[in-house]
């Protein structure tokens, strides 16, 4: 499926599950609410940024869900809760450090100056832009249905192999996905009821299908890892 025509295709999912999906988003904003009140560069700010996880991960459960053409209801929201926020806190742990250590470099190389500064603040934006379309990869893989027994790690690498296949194609979903996030935040209402539901929905869309191809091209299907 093209870019074009999972950002379609979601906008259907949306319309049909927007009693399931819109919920769920709101859940999530409450939680995004209490991020802005906090402060995102406080201590509570980055701890509330990183238990945004655990809704996140239930949105991507009913997307995932959706995307493989599956029924999804909001128990599915709290289930996927239950059964992947584990893993979505130490995803969202450990990613959370790795942005913080990146963008820090990032303002050291600028302030250093010079080739060797700027070689550093260069590196560090690639790391930071690396993160994101993992990252964007990775809760698909977490969520597939089709992928439930396997481990954290294993998903990790799935979502690793996707990156490293399809490059390109990742960046540009990161690239609309980042952009929708930004806009609808402007908006506010849009981010508290529509649009992390939605990048959810385009993100399944898009990523289940490339992992299938690429599982297809494994030896004998075996997964790395």
């Amino acid at each position: 499926m093209s870019l074009a025509g999972a950002l379609r295709q979601s906008l259907t999912d949306f319309y049909f599950n927007s009693w399931r999906l819109a919920p769920a988003n709101l859940v999530w904003g409450v939680g995004f609410i209490a991020l802005l009140f906090a402060g995102p560069l406080t201590v509570a700010g980055v701890v509330i940024l990183v238990l945004l996880a655990v809704p996140l991960v239930g949105l991507h459960r009913m997307a995932a869900l959706i995307a493989r053409e599956e029924p999804a209801t909001f128990s599915d929201f709290v289930g996927g809760m239950r059964r992947f926020g584990a893993s979505a806190l130490a995803t969202a742990a450990g990613a959370t450090i790795l942005a913080i250590v990146f963008t820090t470099n990032i303002y050291v190389g600028l302030e250093a100056g010079g080739p060797v500064g700027w070689f550093i603040g260069a590196m560090a934006l690639w790391g930071d832009v690396a993160l994101a379309m993992l990252l964007v990869t990775f809760w698909p893989v977490l969520t597939d249905p089709r992928h439930d027994g396997l481990s954290l790690r294993r998903q990790l690498v799935l979502a690793g192999l996707v990156v490293i296949g399809r490059p390109g194609r990742v960046a540009a979903l990161t690239l609309v996905v980042t952009v929708i996030l930004i806009v609808s935040t402007v908006l506010f209402a849009a981010i508290l009821l529509v649009s992390v539901a939605y990048v959810s929905l385009v993100s399944a869309r898009y990523v289940l299908p490339m992992l299938d191809a690429l599982e297809a091209r494994l030896p004998e299907g075996r997964i790395p890892g």
